[in-house]
């Protein structure tokens, strides 16, 4: 595919930590201006891969070439290598300039020349083409803003590679956009990237050739004009994977959940029924007012308007209280707000109801059953985890979902709000959760469902609500589900007649 030399090259690379491998045999060539897509499972290795080359972890064998000079370790600064992490390195308290300039500010330590850092702030975000204030701090920004601000970061030392990991999780429609079109200019310009992305279809639009990782073993690499998803696919989770919908069971006629007039200062007069066995899907761009709807439901944002659970109105609605009704929220946020990093897998699979299914040996001291109750929702989360002792931060990101999913699910819910449920999760991991889901339905298990994955709402809801700058716009029923229209009715009104 290019007549030059390779800007990085990777020979037989190799992690081990405490004696257990965890990737090996990594092998390729990445030319200029080329795009390679690092896929595979969660838990597959990807992200030590990225953390070798990028310099953040030390390879234990194998060797990394940079434009064809062997390095013991990668220099990101040094050799113009950089990376776009999952876990946004920003400070919140600082600026976007201070942000950007962090590592190289401009001036002398005793005074810092400010002004020069809000202009390469600004330069690096005009190539971005978006409009963000380089004196604006990071904390007022919203994720997908944020996920914008890492990536200029990343830009002004990546000349040679950039490694991009999941970059447009957080991002709108129209950020992922004008994200592809900066990766097409980088491209352009010579700078070879690693894309790290669970979206096929992002992969197929942008990258050049693949890499599959399976147990940290690179099993397949190749082109991917020669390469059917479908194959691809099968490559990652080591099997075949059917495209088929979701079998869901008809909902029963008793209203779970109902909600009259719902406004807060994010959405206006919402109103719905959530009956038993349903999954109502709630879609729409972001700041629809999606995620704060559920969690007004859920109690944990105020707003006016009545709640009833079984017909009983809900006077005062907060977390506690909804949890004594059996009605528990799933969050987009498993690291902000979800799970507890440093705390273990058991501790975060029995936080949400110790009294439910552990007791106190003595006042104190210790709990009984504990580790078994974990152990038990483990086992039926499928969770892939070294130890359930071991700290929940050092999971993959689809086995963290699961843990975060199996702490409500063992709480044993009646109404069930899932905010983004398989965001930064892979194919396989998404099925299995796309599975539960729809088996808690046809257990009776009433479900209020967001997602921004359109194709996630068609599979599993009975009903989509489509939002749109916090008004409650659309309903399609399963059998006039029609993507073209769904889409139109959550984008703006010029997007509509596009489209119509």
């Amino acid at each position: 595919m290019n007549d030059a030399n390779p800007v990085l090259s990777v020979d037989k690379l190799h992690k081990a930590f405490n004696g257990k491998t965890v990737v090996s045999g990594l092998t390729f060539d990445l030319y200029p201006g080329e795009i390679l897509a690092l896929v595979g499972e969660n838990g597959a290795g990807k992200s030590t891969s990225k953390n070798m080359l990028c310099g953040l972890l030390a390879p234990t064998g194998g060797e990394i070439l940079i434009e064809q000079q062997k390095v013991a370790e990668v220099d990101g600064a040094l050799h113009g290598i950089s990376a776009v992490h999952q876990e946004l390195s920003l400070f919140k308290s600082l600026t976007v300039a201070q942000n950007l300039c962090i590592n190289d500010l401009p001036g002398s330590n005793l005074n810092i020349d400010w002004s020069k850092a809000e202009k390469i702030a600004r330069k690096e975000l005009d190539f971005l083409g978006v409009a963000i204030d380089p004196q604006a701090l990071v904390g007022d920004l919203g994720a997908g803003k944020q996920q914008i601000v890492e990536i200029a970061k990343a830009l002004l030392h990546a000349n040679k590679v950039l490694i991009l990991d999941e970059p447009t999780t957080s991002l709108t429609k129209p950020e992922r956009e004008k994200l592809f079109a900066v990766m097409q200019k980088l491209k352009a310009r010579g700078v070879a990237m690693i894309f790290i992305s669970h979206f096929m279809d992002e992969v197929y639009q942008m990258a050049d050739k693949y890499l599959v990782l399976r147990d940290g073993q690179q099993v397949a690499a190749g082109e991917l004009a020669k390469t059917p998803r479908s194959e691809l696919e099968a490559l990652m989770v080591g099997r075949e994977m059917t495209q088929s919908q979701i079998e869901l069971a008809p909902p029963q006629n008793q209203v779970s959940l109902a909600v009259r007039q719902l406004t807060s200062c994010h959405f206006n007069q919402i109103s719905l029924n959530l009956k038993k066995g349903e999954i109502i899907g709630i879609g729409g761009l972001m700041g629809a007012g999606r995620t704060e709807l559920a969690e007004a439901i859920s109690g944990l944002r105020p707003a006016q308007g009545e709640i009833y659970i079984g017909g009983k109105f809900i006077k005062r609605p907060s977390l506690a209280t909804m949890l004594k009704h059996k009605l528990c929220y799933v969050t987009e946020d498993r690291r902000g707000l979800g799970l507890f990093p440093q705390r273990s897998v058991k501790e975060n699979m029995t936080a949400a109801n110790l009294s439910n299914f552990v007791q106190p040996l003595f006042r104190g001291i210790g709990f009984k059953n504990e580790q078994a109750a974990a152990q038990q929702v483990v086992d039926k989360m499928n969770v892939v985890l070294p130890d359930i002792n071991s700290a929940v931060s050092h999971l993959s990101g689809g086995n963290q979902q699961k843990v975060l999913l199996g702490r409500w699910l063992a709480c044993q819910p009646e109404i069930l709000i899932l905010d983004e449920p398989t965001k930064g999760v892979d194919i396989g991991a998404k099925l299995d959760i796309h599975k539960k889901i729809a088996a808690l339905a046809a257990s009776g298990v009433a479900v209020l469902l967001v997602s921004s994955d359109l194709q996630e709402l068609l599979d599993l809801s009975h009903r989509i609500i489509v939002m749109r700058t916090g008004e409650q716009v659309a309903e399609f029923n399963r059998d006039a589900f029609d993507p073209t229209k769904i889409i139109a009715a959550a984008a703006s009104s010029a997007y509509a007649k596009e489209t119509s």
